[in-house]
């Protein structure tokens, strides 16, 4: 079929258009959160497929190719939306190193001691799992893997852990930590 469109078969095109089509509106729909843009993302990854369809022979794994396209399209549209003119002051303010205090950082850093202190109370195994969780960004199939553990059981940890550490924490009564905590771990 590749081989077909490579060529400039318009039906070979709409074959692989009809069976892939579905499988990359799921991709614009899991990454953009909109059916339009969706659909958009979706014409747009045919388009290039289309485009650059004498490259296409030499492609091993067809379905991960749109995958790639149909991705890379997404997270294209979302920087565009994100870094346009109206953001850029914003965005080089909020990121900018000077941006905090110096009293500001040394609240973050107490906030921080805290949090780690609350998380140091917890058993290894829940403090395993949440350190996973949020400091590296793991999914619970992915901990459950690396722990050899069910992936229920890396929820229910992780459930317990953000119960221990909110007790902990409440005996500090500390508000912009429970607001901040809020915001980015529990």
């Amino acid at each position: 079929m590749l081989q077909r469109l490579s060529t400039g078969d318009q039906h070979a095109f709409r074959e692989i258009f009809e069976q892939h089509w579905d499988q990359i509106h799921a991709v614009g729909l899991k990454i953009l959160k909109s059916p339009e843009l969706a659909k958009d993302l979706a014409q747009d990854t045919f388009m290039k497929v289309w485009h650059n369809r004498e490259q296409l022979k030499d492609v091993k794994s067809f379905r991960a190719y749109l995958n790639v396209v149909s991705r890379n399209l997404a997270i294209d549209h979302l920087r565009k939306k994100v870094f346009t003119a109206e953001n850029e002051e914003y965005l080089v303010s909020y990121f900018a190193e000077d941006a905090a205090t110096p009293g500001e950082d040394a609240e973050y850093r107490e906030l921080e001691q805290l949090l780690h202190d609350a998380v140091d109370h917890l058993p290894p195994q829940m403090q395993q799992v949440f350190r996973l969780s949020r400091f590296e960004g793991l999914s619970h199939a992915e901990i459950a893997e690396r722990m050899n553990i069910t992936r229920v059981t890396s929820k229910s940890y992780m459930v317990r852990a953000l119960a221990a550490i909110r007790k902990y924490l409440s005996q500090y009564q500390y508000e912009p930590l429970i607001c901040w905590l809020a915001l980015f771990f529990l």
